[in-house]
């Protein structure tokens, strides 16, 4: 309906209003409506537990917690390697989450190295970021949207346009 609807403003060059008297059973702004809900709930969908890594023991988060505090200037790397020394089995990125759901810093802020803050505002003028967003048309086909921010200047360089951002896409945009 919401194609119907969308090809009809288009050929007949009306208003909704106008659209209003010619289509006597939906008004085009349920249509539009029951589009935003359909897009909407394309993204909402539950999705079905498919695993992923165990949870540690609470034992070993705490064992992560006391080297961490014995040990000030050990990084995710060394405390994960004095795990494996102990017969642990546990990645950086679970140390690094673990002391950060703790609170901790990481090594060089904790050792009072520069911080984020100062190293952004030093360096804004020469930093570029980048990212995608998403728009979904009326058929409901997802479109990517590419594009990248100067920071010093907020100055918004628009990339691209695909409704499949493939490999040799991103790197020509990137180019």
């Amino acid at each position: 309906m919401a194609v119907l609807t969308a090809r009809l403003n288009r050929i007949t060059h009306r208003s909704a209003n106008q659209l209003r008297d010619i289509i006597r059973i939906f008004q085009p702004e349920t249509i539009l409506r029951w589009h935003r809900e359909l897009a909407r709930r394309k993204w909402t969908y539950p999705h079905k537990n498919m695993g992923g890594r165990p949870s540690i023991s609470k034992e070993l988060e705490e064992l992560i917690l006391r080297l961490a505090h014995a040990n000030p200037r050990w990084g995710y790397g060394k405390i994960q390697g004095e795990l494996v020394k102990l017969s642990f089995k546990v990645s950086q990125s679970t140390v690094r989450n673990i002391l950060d759901w703790h609170g901790i810093q990481p090594v060089p802020v904790r050792n009072s190295s520069i911080g984020w803050r100062h190293l952004m505002t030093h360096y804004k003028e020469q930093i570029l970021a980048c990212d995608f967003f998403t728009i979904d048309t009326v058929w409901l086909q997802t479109l990517y949207v590419l594009f990248f921010i100067e920071l010093g200047s907020r100055r918004i360089h628009f990339a691209g346009v695909t409704s499949n951002p493939y490999q040799t896409w991103i790197t020509q945009q990137a180019r």
